[in-house]
């Protein structure tokens, strides 16, 4: 075969498969950001956003947080709909709601709401990425690792000359194996 035929097949295949692994690309990279920084605690969860609120409810008239109180304090948050269980302890009520609580002070009546908020498109992201599909999906995973393999592998073949893989291309692709190489030696 001719070098022309070779390198018009390699560009092709580099073009095509380049185009079907743009979608899951962006999904496993904007996940994988958010996944970062989740883990060293700019997220408290990648899935969900917190926001909490301070309030001043009402005190247990007979001194005792019941079901008949915590169903009064529901009401008064406006989150009766929400409800799943409550615990008490010494001087204080916690209320579990569907998405966060409502944590009570009993000798003040102070309390502090928490609600998490779905990030919806980011949360869709991390399942796929996280892969709680199993089978079916890994193996898409797996042809999708391969694809980008091949797109690797095409992508140092595309240009020729000084900027090619045998020129500055070469140094690039040095760079790229070596770094990751730094850091497992550096952490480990």
């Amino acid at each position: 075969m001719q070098t022309k035929t070779l390198r018009r097949w390699n560009n092709l295949l580099h073009r095509d498969i380049g185009y079907l692994c743009v979608g899951m690309t962006l999904v496993y990279a904007i996940s994988g950001i958010v996944m970062n920084h989740f883990k060293s605690g700019d997220f408290q969860h990648p899935d969900y956003g917190k926001s909490y609120s301070n309030l001043k409810v009402s005190l247990p008239k007979n001194g005792i947080a019941d079901q008949t109180y915590v169903y009064a304090v529901l009401d008064q948050v406006k989150e009766r709909d929400h409800y799943k269980s409550f615990i008490t302890g010494e001087g204080y009520v916690q209320i579990f709601l569907t998405k966060g609580f409502v944590y009570i002070d009993l000798k003040t009546g102070d309390a502090e709401m928490e609600r998490k908020t779905t990030r919806y498109v980011i949360k869709e992201m991390n399942l796929l990425h996280y892969n709680n599909f199993k089978k079916l999906y890994t193996w898409f995973s797996d042809l999708y690792a391969v694809a980008l393999i091949v797109l690797a592998i095409t992508g140092l073949f595309i240009l020729r000359g000084k900027n090619g893989i045998l020129g500055r291309g070469a140094w690039l692709t040095a760079i790229g194996i070596i770094l990751p190489a730094l850091f497992l030696l550096w952490y480990s």
